[in-house]
């Protein structure tokens, strides 16, 4: 049956295209129920419906407008902050 379907932290990172150090803080902070399976947290894909439509909000950007200006808070775009800093980095030269 799909009520049972588990999926793994990074899994439901994946989908919602978001970092899997989100995730984990949603379980540890019990927002999003998990059980840990041998080595792995697993959550049910109820569990995780549920807490997307109690938070239609998550995991969805913004909007348009907001993926060409900086965050005001670089700590909701961990990985797109360090490629923006990557890019916009002079290349090293030669030291003369």
């Amino acid at each position: 049956m799909i009520d049972d379907e588990l999926l793994t932290l990074p899994e439901i990172a994946q989908t919602l295209g978001m970092n899997p150090s989100t995730v984990r803080l949603w379980v540890r902070e019990e927002r999003l129920p998990a059980e840990k399976m041998g080595r792995k947290w697993m959550v049910r894909r109820v569990d995780l419906e549920q807490m997307l439509a109690e938070q239609p909000q998550v995991g969805h950007p913004r909007g348009a407008a907001s993926a060409s200006r900086t965050p005001e808070d670089w700590s909701e775009q961990p990985e797109r902050a360090m490629m923006d800093l990557a890019s916009s980095a002079e290349p090293l030269g030669r030291i003369r």
